[in-house]
């Protein structure tokens, strides 16, 4: 949903809101602010998400010690999810499994490479 560097539109919010804030901010960094390919975190990215974020709801101390274990949960529910759609398919129409590898790149670089709050505040 970016249109070069600029985000252009974003969907599929449908479990947001369900769990705590900082897990859905760990569920943006891990899916708009990374190199596809490779699942690296996109400093960049993450700086103006992290950013933006503080403008409006400023992370507590809590939260910013918290980032780099929450972006990790966060890519380990998306590959499990992933795993379980791949592997034991259920009928749904509108269900499309996607391939799990992804969501194991980036949990493997979040574990290698943790997204730290204190490098982007």
């Amino acid at each position: 949903m970016f249109n070069g560097p600029e985000l252009t539109g974003f969907f599929d919010f449908y479990f947001a809101g369900v769990d705590t804030w900082l897990f859905d901010l760990a569920v943006c960094l891990n899916d708009w602010c990374i190199d596809w390919p490779t699942g690296r975190a996109d400093d960049v990215r993450v700086a103006a998400m992290v950013s933006a974020y503080q403008s409006v709801r400023p992370l507590q101390a809590a939260e910013r010690t918290l980032l780099g274990a929450m972006t990790r949960a966060a890519a380990l529910r998306f590959w499990i999810s992933r795993l379980w759609d791949f592997h034991l398919p259920r009928d749904a129409a509108l269900l499309t499994p996607h391939d799990p590898s992804h969501f194991e790149r980036v949990l493997t670089q979040r574990r290698d490479v943790p997204i730290m709050a204190e490098s982007f505040l």
